[in-house]
């Protein structure tokens, strides 16, 4: 792309200065940006400031001085492709200001022409194996509000992967071993026991699941000829597997179809533990001396009567010599696995996997979670990448907004989609960044006009297609690609779309190295008023359809290129680029 092009004379230029002796031998990257005041430029480099240190050095100068080494970098500048309208300018203490030719940017939009559907897409993760874990909710109710802003982050975050080169593989833990699971089991048999009074009553544990949505699970178990007569310790397993199932397969996957989330594989926690998956784990760890039996001080947060506590050692992995506080244990004192060993155990399973980049996306409770992890999955030779994400507040019209909440006690994720439906549930979870504590409004969310940011972006892309439809009924033309025609795009709204949209691909790269899937709703936000911007100044004036055919033929062009690059950002999304949608009241074609 253009911007990479002008950055390789720069760098062409500074290999020039090393083998003159001006710098160190070395590879030095060049870093271009927009210049804040268009009167300067296209593009603005400030390698002379960052490098003049090293020129002082390669040259013996007694102190740096960047404005001479900017005009080296000038002199040293060869352009056979006349990408620059000129030399580059020096200002204020050593930046460079490049201006580029007119055509540069006319020939650029080339590129969408070419890629279409994948303009956007690039090489730039070398086909990496990367897994994204998300959602991974524990089975033992419907999904609620908090795991669909986690389930379009990490949906997006997989999506800017895959379109970035990465090979990526969307994987959900299934958490169905341990209390919560047993918990849900016990409040299905005391429900079901509600549901049969010829047999004897067993009361819901206050700890037990309180919901609604477990007299479902309960009418179902019955059903399926399960007895609730016999003892819990006598069917907690088959139950325990029993409502798992039908919360993961009812409930959960059902919601994701209806979000659009998609996953490679649902892995279960209870097979990591029935095939002992950690004692490979552990030999490994083993084998590296990064196990020890320790005496460690009693957990934080738990009572403890010192008189009776007796200190036990117990296996722990060395976590400190990967920054952690503390080493972490893999057994309680009662020998069986820590939560922490599951998790270990997992890990080390996506590593022999072979995926050399994990990255799961947590919710923000578990934060204080986050150093040991990575500590355990450096110590197996692998990285952890967390993704960390805040509470969604429902919001109605400013004010705090609470629904029925029919399916549990808590607002699920369904209720949510129904309302608001898939499109702005996701463009709204992704209108700040995912650290960032969220305030979801869903009377905005509701609205059909331009204060809705997911209908503006949609019927940007209609009103794209509808002038397109429009320019095929009434002159009989179609874009095409018109090196001839382009150059009399002139306005600089229209110089300006053409920066905008040619800036996508270098956007998609940055989101997805950056794992900030908000960046592209920013994207889309601004492109759109830009687009919305030009065509109702000049609608009555400079208009895309006219009888001078050669500006027609450019602007239809610009058009088309505008809808492409909506829709293409839209897909990363998730989201849908409607070709025909009903105009705000506001707004007339």
């Amino acid at each position: 792309m253009v911007k990479e092009q002008v950055a390789a004379l720069v760098q062409a230029a500074l290999q020039k200065c090393v083998k003159d002796g001006l710098l160190p031998p070395g590879e030095y990257p060049v870093q271009l940006d927009a210049p804040k005041q268009v009167a300067h430029g296209d593009f603005a480099a400030n390698s002379a400031m960052a490098l003049a240190k090293q020129h002082a050095q390669a040259t013996g100068a007694q102190r740096p001085n960047p404005r001479a080494l900017a005009q080296a970098i000038v002199d040293r500048l060869e352009d056979p492709e006349g990408l620059l309208a000129g030399k580059p300018e020096i200002a204020g203490p050593g930046f460079l200001n490049l201006r580029l030719a007119a055509d540069v940017w006319h020939k650029a939009l080339r590129t969408v022409w070419a890629e279409r559907e994948r303009f956007g897409r690039s090489d730039s993760g070398g086909g990496l194996r990367t897994m994204v874990e998300f959602v991974s909710a524990n089975p033992t109710g419907p999904m609620h509000v908090g795991h669909g802003r986690g389930a379009v982050i990490g949906d997006v975050v997989a999506n800017l992967l895959e379109w970035a080169g990465y090979e990526v593989f969307r994987e959900f833990y299934i958490n169905d071993a341990g209390g919560q699971a047993w918990r849900l089991a016990h409040a299905v048999l005391a429900r079901a026991t509600e549901l049969r009074p010829d047999v004897r009553r067993v009361p819901l544990d206050p700890e037990d699941y309180q919901g609604e949505y477990v007299k479902e699970i309960a009418l179902a178990w019955l059903e399926s000829e399960g007895d609730p007569s016999r003892p819990f310790e006598e069917i907690r397993e088959p139950l325990r597997r029993f409502a798992t199932a039908y919360v993961l397969d009812l409930m959960i996957k059902p919601d994701l179809a209806l979000f659009g989330i998609r996953f490679h594989n649902f892995f279960s926690e209870k097979v990591l533990h029935d095939e002992n998956r950690l004692a490979a784990a552990i030999r490994v760890l083993d084998e590296k001396g990064l196990t020890a039996m320790e005496v460690l001080p009693p957990p934080k947060g738990v009572e403890i009567d010192e008189e009776e506590y007796v200190a036990q050692p117990l296996k722990v992995v060395k976590t400190t010599r990967f920054g952690d506080d503390r080493d972490r244990p893999l057994f309680k004192t009662g020998g069986e696995p820590t939560y922490f060993a599951a998790d270990v155990a997992y890990h080390f399973d996506k590593l022999s996997r072979g995926y050399r980049r994990l990255i799961d996306v947590w919710g923000a409770d578990h934060a204080g979670y986050i150093p040991r992890m990575k500590a355990a999955v450096a110590a197996m030779g692998g990285e952890l990448e967390v993704i960390l994400f805040q509470l969604v507040n429902l919001m109605k019209d400013g004010q705090p907004y609470r629904m029925s909440k029919r399916a549990a006690n808590f607002v699920t994720l369904r209720e949510l989609l129904e309302t608001a439906g898939a499109d702005a549930t996701r463009v709204f979870f992704l209108l700040r960044r995912g650290d960032m504590a969220l305030d979801f409004d869903l009377g905005l969310a509701q609205k059909r006009d331009n204060t809705n940011p997911v209908f503006y972006v949609q019927y940007g892309h209609a009103r794209c297609a509808a002038i397109l439809r429009r320019a095929k009924e009434e002159k009989g033309v179609e874009p095409r690609w018109d090196a001839g025609a382009l150059p009399a795009l002139q306005l600089p709204e229209e110089i300006d779309l053409i920066k905008r949209i040619l800036q996508f691909p270098e956007l998609i790269a940055h989101a997805a190295a950056a794992l900030e899937p908000h960046k592209v709703v920013f994207y889309l936000q601004e492109t759109i008023a830009q687009f919305h911007g030009y065509y109702t100044k000049y609608k009555k004036t400079e208009r895309v359809i006219s009888d001078d055919a050669r500006k027609t033929s450019a602007r239809l062009f610009l058009v088309w290129a505008v809808k492409q690059t909506l829709a293409n950002a839209l897909a990363v999304l998730g989201v849908s680029a409607p070709d025909r949608m009903d105009a705000p009241a506001t707004d007339e074609e």
